[in-house]
C-alpha cells in the first residue's frame, strides 16, 4: 500500500521528470516528430485492430454462427488502448473539448496565464494517474489474475493505464513549454475557440 505523501512524491517525480523530458522535446524539433509519429502510430494500430476485431467477431457471431470468445476482449482491450494513445493525439493538436466562457471575455494576458495552469494542472493530473496506474499493475501482478479467454496476465491487458497517462503527461508538458513560449493553446476556428 502505498501512503499519501509517498504518492504525492512519486507524483512530483514523474512531473518534473515529464517537464524535462517535455523540455527536451521543445527544444529538440527531432524529438519532438518522433513522439508524435509514436502517438500516431499506437492510435492508429490499436484503433484499426480493435474495428478489426469487430468486425471479424460480427461476422462470426451472425454470418457462421459461431462467436469468439476472445474477440470481445481483444476489441476492448485493443479500442481502449488506441483511444489512450489517441488522447495525446488530440492534445497535442489542441482539439480537447473546452469550455470558454471565462476565457472568451478576459484579456490575452489571462489567457496566456490560463493556458500555462491548465496545462500544468494537466500534467500534475496525468502524472498522478500514472503513479496510480503503475501501483494498480503492481497490484495486478501479485494478485496474479488472468484473462478467462486468453490466459493473459490482467496487468499486462491493464498496462495502458500507466503508459498512456505517462505519453499525455509528456504532451502536457511539451504543451507547458509551448505555451509559455508563446504557442496559443487554442485553435482558433471561424470565431470560436475549438480547445481550452
Amino acid at each position: 500500500m502505498v501512503s499519501t505523501p509517498e504518492l504525492m512524491l512519486w507524483t512530483a517525480i514523474i512531473t518534473a521528470v515529464m517537464l524535462l523530458l517535455g523540455w527536451a522535446a521543445y527544444t529538440i524539433p527531432k524529438l519532438k516528430a518522433w513522439v508524435a509519429i509514436l502517438e500516431d502510430v499506437l492510435a492508429a494500430v490499436f484503433l484499426t485492430s480493435g474495428l478489426t476485431v469487430v468486425m471479424i467477431s460480427v461476422f462470426t457471431r451472425y454470418v457462421l454462427n459461431n462467436p469468439l470468445g476472445w474477440a470481445d476482449e481483444f476489441a476492448r482491450v485493443f479500442v481502449a488502448w488506441g483511444a489512450m494513445f489517441g488522447f495525446s493525439v488530440a492534445l497535442r493538436e489542441r482539439r480537447h473539448i473546452g469550455v470558454d466562457l471565462l476565457y472568451s471575455v478576459v484579456s490575452k494576458r489571462v489567457r496566456h496565464l490560463m493556458d500555462i495552469a491548465s496545462n500544468l494542472i494537466g500534467l500534475i493530473f496525468a502524472s498522478f494517474m500514472t503513479v496510480t496506474g503503475v501501483k494498480l499493475i503492481f497490484f495486478l501482478k501479485m494478485l496474479g489474475l488472468k484473462s478467462i479467454y486468453t490466459d493473459i496476465p490482467e496487468w499486462i491487458l491493464q498496462l495502458i493505464i500507466p503508459l498512456g497517462f505517462a505519453l499525455f503527461a509528456l504532451q502536457f508538458a511539451i504543451n507547458v513549454f509551448e505555451v509559455w513560449h508563446g504557442q496559443p493553446d487554442t485553435q482558433e476556428g471561424d470565431g470560436e475557440v475549438l480547445a481550452v
